[in-house]
């Protein structure tokens, strides 16, 4: 349906006065409302039974849209229509763009009160003034985030922004959102219900500059990373020095190699969005960073201390081997990465990822593009997106605007949707774009080797309150052609580095001003796939992959972000002795590692209406650079050595998505596309259940015929070893593939929380049988990790997370052929990994696997009963959306105590699924699995690009409003935990089939 000019409702009788009696109705739903549920923000009218008028907004007097009642907000320009739809989603119509934003900020500061105070102290580093003497580690949190600077590069982004439309909507959204909380300090209007020890004069008038610092938190979550290169060169260089072939223990000596048959860079599945840099002529650009300026010093609007610089060439020799990583060094870090990854988990945590795709008109039922997004963050109550739509007219020479979708609360606008005539979505790209550097400090402390000379330390001052009125003065120390030192934080304070041992430095693209906002603007103007490209050229940090369609009939894809090009000596690595250098491991400071510029436009990665019909991202190797396992030996297409980056996804999801689209009989509907949001076979388990069903058919050969497999001669003997559980898993395992398809199925009703009859062969007694399968297959996949890695990491006396990596060595240790592995032995003709060093036999492949089969059962019979058909894979890995503060429980969905869910809703699926469900894969022997959600779709959104009119469904795993006497606190929830979604009105005709109540919004 055709959506009616913005004219033509002016039209309308906009503006004029009916007689009429009104009853006020809060724009919010029940967010934000006093405790008798009836003021909806400062200067309201209360439009009871007295009213004797109704004023109109844009709207005018449409035919099914009758005003329910009034809102005064000051420093509009003219009227303001709300209307909010069914599920809850507002459609604000103003007159102009500032009008628009001054709503949106007051209604998003309504609808997501706490959430906004929450992530704009996080950003800044300010978490600890409210909860410092409750939690102290809020306090190395904030020292985290002051390191950074996220708050103080972006007052630095909006003191540069000239007088113009971002300025003006980042300005009157923060009026907006000011407004409400002047109205809470007030006393006018009263917090969410079960917002405990958070005091009203903790909402302070909100700034163009913080909701900056908001965008700039997200795409910190999303592409900054000093964790990975930290980690992966403790196991580089742990196994470099006692798993050597001279190493007197032989156990060791029989490991040499183990890093690289640990660390792997290509991906188990090797599926990408297109092959190669694009064939553009464009040379790199030449933006390379100066090394006396930098986000972090004088530039920013803070006064850095120690300003002088030495720049100077890197110093003979320097260009050598990978640094050598010393475990104090590591040691003095550890207390800044925690307390990075507390502020991390909370919005995106490990393990977090996204799909997006585009099949052309030619592949669509509908004859138009269809677009796919589901990002996948953190699942948290709330949301981590908020829905509206917003319908501006033209006015005054400037343009019309109108779109639709999900933002970010806090930063005006939308970050996914579409307008009249564009639709987008995004996942991230993976890009290395932070690069961590071991400085060699002078005696004193104050300045760091480079080149032939010193560079002295720069400082800045940032003051942290932690609680009842104390402060604590933190200096950033800065590396000016590098950035912060990461801090050694004891005790809540930080530790100035021991000079003898060094400092680590990360640099980071984000440092530095950019223009990510006005990018997102411009994009909310495209009318066309070219004109969204050229619009994102300005987005700088946070690299995504923007999957877009228009309604001219258009697909494209375009990963814009600023990727650092490097000097050579960067990535000069020897893929088959695992020596030299890459950026994803600690570089040396000192020169000869530096950044260069930046990857022109037209070479990152992007492609437009391909031959195949579609393009798919999942956050995959784009171009196909790590496939031999050399991230190093990339090359621009003039032939110019490029690295982009070394780890990706582990590429299943898009290996899936590729499957699905390609192998799908005739053109594609949106049905179809949500179908596929929904897909939860498990990739994993069908490489890996027929290596289970193999050891198993050994070990029974074993037990009947002593002396036919050696090798499994101790295990079957073994009291734990029960023949009828092993043919019970066997006949389960089995069928989970001829039967299911490797569908990780929940088995359990999403209403009543009960199991699934597995008797029959209906559709439901199929999936409780999967169900079976897939819970036992996900035990054993956690004890198998265990069993293969669990022994070398603690000879190597370490003890940090590395889920993935050990997944894809796994996987890569059973698909190779075991005389082309590093770590192969002579002895066992196959991996000495295998082996189980505090041992004394020597174990093999197929003994692990069934050990770690009987490790399953230990921790099955306990908690799922002897009788294996009766377990169900969803009544353990279930998702909670819990409060962004654990201590407000009621906030969460199901809320804490929950009688019919008291674990969460079930769910199905598992690990690197299309309907991504991971959980923690990482737990000693001894300790038991916890199967719950750590992220998953923040929306499923699909689009139909109609020229008619685009046609849009969603879901979000909640609701718009966070306060749970709201009608829309879950509302979505429900939607999102049985994969369905809703269409989301956009055209005027659709709003008013689903309206729930119109708000005028007016200047007192």
């Amino acid at each position: 349906m055709r959506p009616l000019s913005f004219k033509r409702l002016i039209s309308l009788r906009a503006f004029i006065s009916v007689a009429a009696s009104i009853t006020l109705v809060s724009t919010a739903g029940a967010g934000c409302s006093d405790a008798d549920g009836g003021d909806p923000g400062p200067g309201a009218q209360d439009g009871g039974g007295d009213a004797t008028a109704v004023a109109y907004g844009p709207l005018g007097e449409v035919a099914g849209l009758p005003v329910d009642g009034q809102l005064h907000i000051d420093h509009l320009a003219a009227p303001v229509d709300v209307v909010r739809d069914k599920d809850g989603r507002p459609h604000i119509y103003a007159s102009s763009v500032a009008d628009a934003m001054r709503v949106q900020g007051y209604l998003v500061a309504q609808d997501r009160t706490l959430q906004l105070e929450l992530v704009r102290r996080n950003a800044a580093g300010r978490v600890a003034e409210l909860f410092g003497s409750l939690d102290a580690s809020t306090i190395d949190a904030d020292i985290a985030m002051r390191t950074i600077g996220l708050a103080r590069v972006a007052k630095a982004e909006y003191d540069a922004l000239p007088p113009g439309e971002d300025r003006d909507m980042l300005d009157a959204y923060a009026d907006g959102v000011t407004q409400v909380f002047q109205g809470i300090r007030s006393g006018k209007i009263a917090l969410p219900r079960g917002v405990l020890l958070v005091p009203p004069e903790a909402f302070t008038d909100w700034t163009g500059a913080d909701s900056l610092a908001v965008g700039k938190l997200q795409s910190y979550l999303l592409s900054y990373d000093a964790t990975t290169p930290i980690r992966l060169s403790t196991v580089l260089t742990a196994a470099q020095s006692k798993f050597v072939a001279a190493a007197s223990n032989p156990l060791f000596a029989k490991r040499a190699g183990f890093e690289r048959d640990f660390v792997r860079f290509a991906p188990s599945a090797p599926a990408f969005t297109t092959t190669g840099y694009p064939g553009a002529p464009s040379a790199l650009a030449s933006h390379a960073r100066p090394a006396a300026k930098g986000a972090n010093n004088a530039t920013n609007g803070n006064t850095a201390k120690n300003t002088k610089n030495a720049t100077a060439a890197p110093r003979a020799g320097t260009e050598g081997g990978a640094r050598t990583v010393t475990s104090p060094l590591l040691d003095a870090a550890d207390g800044y990465l925690q307390a990075a990854r507390k502020v991390q988990d909370a919005y995106a945590p490990s393990g977090f990822g996204s799909n997006n795709w585009a099949v052309s008109a030619a592949r669509s039922t509908t004859g138009h593009p269809l677009i796919a997004s589901d990002p996948h963050l953190a699942l948290r109550a709330p949301a981590t997106f908020w829905p509206v739509s917003v319908h501006v007219g033209a006015n005054a020479g400037a343009a019309a605007l109108s779109f639709a979708g999900v933002a970010f609360p806090g930063v005006p606008g939308i970050l996914l949707g579409h307008n009249d005539k564009v639709a987008w979505g995004a996942t991230v790209a993976y890009y290395q774009v932070t690069d961590v550097y071991s400085e060699t400090l002078s005696a004193d402390g104050r300045s760091v080797s480079f080149g032939a000379g010193t560079v002295p330390l720069q400082t800045i001052d940032e003051i942290i309150g932690v609680g009842g009125g104390s402060t604590y003065t933190y200096h950033v120390q800065v590396v000016p052609q590098h950035g912060p030192l990461l801090p050694n934080i004891q005790n809540h304070r930080v530790v100035d580095p021991n000079p003898a041992t060094g400092a680590l430095s990360v640099r980071w693209t984000g440092l530095d001003p950019t223009k990510n906002f006005s990018a997102v603007v411009k994009l909310l103007r495209a009318s066309s796939v070219d004109g969204a490209r050229a619009a994102l050229n300005d987005f700088a940090v946070g690299a995504q992959n923007w999957m877009i369609g228009d309604s001219a009939g258009n697909i494209l894809w375009t990963s814009h972000a600023r990727v650092p090009t490097r000097d050579p000596r960067a990535f000069a690595w020897n893929a088959a002795t695992y020596t030299g250098r890459l950026p994803c491991f600690v570089l040396p400071g000192n020169g000869g590692a530096e950044w260069t510029g930046n990857l022109a436009d037209d070479l990152v990665p992007w492609a437009k209406n391909p031959p195949a019909g579609y393009l798919a991202t999942a956050n995959n190797d784009p171009i196909g650079d790590t496939a031999d396992n050399d991230p190093s030996n990339g090359k621009l297409p003039d032939g110019t050595p490029m690295y982009l980056s070394a780890l990706y996804d582990i590429g299943f999801r898009e290996a899936r998505i590729k499957s699905l689209i390609e192998s799908h009989k005739g053109p594609l509907s949106p049905t179809d596309m949500a179908a596929i949001q929904a897909d939860v076979r498990s990739s994993l388990g069908a490489a890996l259940t027929p290596r289970i069903l193999q050891a198993i058919d050994l070990a029974e050969a074993e037990r009947t015929q002593p002396g036919t497999h050696p090798d499994l001669g101790a295990i079957v003997q073994d009291r734990s070893y029960d023949p009828a559980l092993i043919a019970a898993a066997r006949s389960i395992l089995q069928a989970w593939d001829t039967e299911a398809g490797y569908q990780a199925a929940s088995g359990i009703d999403p209403d009543t929380n009960q199991p699934l009859s597995d008797q029959g062969a209906t559709a439901q007694a199929i999936a409780a049988r999967a169900s079976q399968a897939t819970l036992i297959f996900n035990v054993w996949l956690v004890r198998m990790l265990e069993r293969t890695f669990g022994d070398e990491f603690e000879q190597l006396g370490l003890n940090i997370p590395f889920g993935v990596m050990k997944i894809k060595s796994l996987l890569h240790l059973f698909a190779t052929e075991p005389s082309k592995l590093a770590t192969l032995d002579p002895t066992t003709r196959d991996s000495s990994i295998w082996d189980d060093m505090n041992t004394a036999a020597v174990e093999s492949r197929n003994e692990r696997i069934v050990r770690a089969l009987l490790d399953a059962f230990a921790w099955l019979t306990p908690n799922a009963g002897t009788d294996l058909r009766k377990a169900r894979w969803g009544a353990y890995h279930t998702v909670q959306f819990t409060s962004l503060i654990s201590l407000f429980g009621s906030l969460s969905i199901p809320p804490s105590g929950d009688t019919t869910f008291p674990n969460g809703f079930p769910r199905s699926g598992d690990l690197f699924v299309v309907d991504a469900s991971d959980y923690e894969r990482e737990y000693p022997i001894g300790t038991p699995p916890r199967f719950q959600y750590t992220s998953g779709p923040v929306q499923r959104f699909v689009a139909d690009l109609d020229p008619a009119g685009i046609r849009a469904s969603n879901a979000l795993p909640g609701g718009a409003v966070w306060d749970t006497q709201s009608p829309h606190h879950r509302d979505q929830a429900e939607l999102w935990r049985r994969n369905q979604t809703h269409p989301v009105p956009y055209a005027l005709p659709d709003l008013v089939a689903n309206k729930e109540s119109r708000t005028v919004v007016l200047s007192p």
